[in-house]
């Protein structure tokens, strides 16, 4: 490690000696990257911060103007799988000051589904890059030797960089390492020591949102992020997006960079542009030139019009509708054997609907019969009993009663049992509830809420889809559910000025937990929660 520690300080010394200007990180400087072209954050973004299928270009110009050349490049191609797996591959170029990188890269990611909302995803990055002295401006004497320049001047490395997150509903804790594994070929050693590792934490919740009309599919999504640089300071950083089916904002600050924003459109289903600007405010660099981002991307498939709502990070695949073919026109021969195909096939449907009327017919005749029987046996028991004595019809009426109340007790008997136990249900589900909140627990995960009584609801637990202010957006929400064979219905609360659209309601906490974790039956793939009514 002496050779690279040479390496840099022979470097430093030539750049300060020319201008005094601040020593960038050896990093990728992705901290703003939080939508197309996340993998380079963190490999297991790739599973949901792009469209399905995705071009990407990202470049940045790192204190200078846009006009200059880019500091670091990024173009990829990404895509899902399968629900649970995503792929990517890309081009990459980073200057980190001392040295420029080029190469490519591959990405895989997959995630593994735990059920209540839980996912566990790890991911990979595998970089092979071709560095060299970034600094044209050095030029070493000839006649003084130094061999760890030189064999830093063409190098080809390998680098692996790693990546987990865990996920609950919205809420994500993440872990990545830009260079946990590297080795260069030139010199058939390790690329980097123990402590010029780089390793970044992060913790990220993502919100829906409703925004106006034709923004679909809105959410918020801030994230924090600690990073550690060799050579440097820990840099903590936090980033926020709001991001559309029309378009994303987003801004950020990092303890080094400084703070930034951006946005961008999304342009025919298709295509996204956008840009960001960066100011630093230490007093190193708060007198350098900002800093630009710019993003352009190409979706290659439809984008997901359900995309998930964390944690619903998302298990469904999404349905889509196959284009209808264009119909061509049959030439008179091939248009007349088709109808005669119709023609044979319409016969076939005839006749054998011509068979099942007549089974039917069979069927309804044999059960008439039956039926006369039925009630000839009847008039002529009837006559025996005429004929019997008068004890002996007071004695079978009197049997008679007595099988008719017994079997009238054994009715209500039942009657009975299953109101106690349905009474027991709900009375182990209360003292559930009791002791959860006994020990300060919550009484369910996700979103809950409770009132004592309200007027003209039946006390239980109600499966909330959504809520509303207006009766509008609450009309058409309960339109689209009925589309879906859920015959929704809500309930206005007079404390908070809401509708509140529920899918079913449950006499039992253990009924209503069972059909939010389950999808109300795989009906609704949206995130739901549990409002309880306690009295009546």
């Amino acid at each position: 490690m002496d050779k690279k520690y040479a390496i840099y300080a022979i470097l430093f010394a030539v750049l300060f000696s020319h201008a005094q200007e601040v020593a960038l990180p050896t990093d990728l400087r992705q901290h703003n990257l939080t939508e197309f072209n996340a993998s380079l954050f963190n490999p297991v973004f790739s599973l949901d911060r792009n469209n399905p299928e995705s071009i990407a270009w990202w470049s940045r110009y790192q204190w200078q103007t846009i006009d200059g050349d880019p500091t670091s490049i990024f173009l990829n191609y990404s895509r899902k799988i399968n629900t649970q797996s995503s792929i990517g591959v890309g081009f990459v170029q980073n200057n980190t000051g001392v040295f420029l990188n080029t190469g490519g890269v591959l990405n895989y990611a997959y995630a593994f589904d735990f059920g209540s909302n839980m996912q566990l995803s790890v991911g990979l990055n595998v970089f092979g890059y071709n560095s060299e002295i970034a600094d044209d401006r050095y030029n070493p004497n000839p006649e003084i030797l130094l061999p760890q320049l030189e064999l830093s001047k063409n190098a080809f490395i390998m680098q692996f960089a790693p990546g987990v997150r865990f996920s609950v509903d919205g809420f994500s804790v993440g872990f990545t390492a830009e260079n946990l594994f590297d080795y260069n070929f030139s010199t058939n050693k390790s690329a980097s020591a123990s402590d010029e590792k780089i390793y970044m934490a992060m913790i990220d919740y993502r919100l829906p949102l409703t925004l106006f009309s034709g923004a679909d599919n809105a959410y918020l999504l801030p994230m924090l992020y600690v990073k550690s640089v060799p050579y440097g300071d820990t840099q903590v950083g936090l980033n926020a997006l709001l991001s559309s089916n029309k378009f994303w904002l987003q801004g950020g600050f990092n303890s080094f960079y400084g703070i930034s924003g951006g946005l961008g459109g999304r342009f025919f289903k298709h295509i996204s542009l956008g840009a960001l600007i960066e100011y630093g405010l230490d007093a190193e660099i708060k007198d350098q030139d900002p800093s630009f981002e710019i993003i352009a991307a190409y979706t290659l498939s439809s984008p997901d019009a359900r995309k998930k709502v964390v944690g619903f990070e998302e298990d469904e695949v999404p349905v889509e509708l196959e284009k209808t073919e264009d119909v061509i026109p049959l030439e008179d021969g091939d248009r007349i054997a088709e109808e005669e195909k119709m023609q044979k096939e319409l016969s076939k449907a005839e006749a054998l609907a011509q068979k099942n009327a007549l089974k039917k017919e069979k069927k309804q005749k044999r059960v008439r019969g039956r039926k006369k029987k039925a009630l000839a046996e009847e008039l002529r028991v009837a006559q025996e009993l005429a004929e019997a004595k008068r004890l002996k019809e007071e004695q079978e009426a009197a049997a008679l009663a007595k099988a008719i109340q017994m079997k009238e007790q054994k009715r209500l008997d039942s009657i009975k049992a299953i109101e106690l136990a349905l009474a027991k249900k709900i009375q182990d589900d209360l003292d559930m509830i009791a002791d959860r909140k006994k020990a300060g627990k919550a009484v369910t995960q996700g979103h809950y809420e409770e009132v004592e009584k309200l007027q003209g609801q039946k006390a239980g637990f109600y499966l909330i889809g959504n809520v509303y202010g207006t009766s509008r957006y609450r009309d058409i929400f309960v339109e689209s559910l009925k589309k879906k064979g859920i015959d929704a219905k809500y309930f206005y609360l007079e404390k908070t000025k809401w509708d509140y659209v529920y899918l079913e309601r449950f006499d039992t906490l253990s009924e209503a937990e069972a059909a939010r974790d389950n999808k109300f039956n795989g009906k609704y793939a949206e995130k739901t929660w549990i409002f309880r009514i306690i009295g009546e």
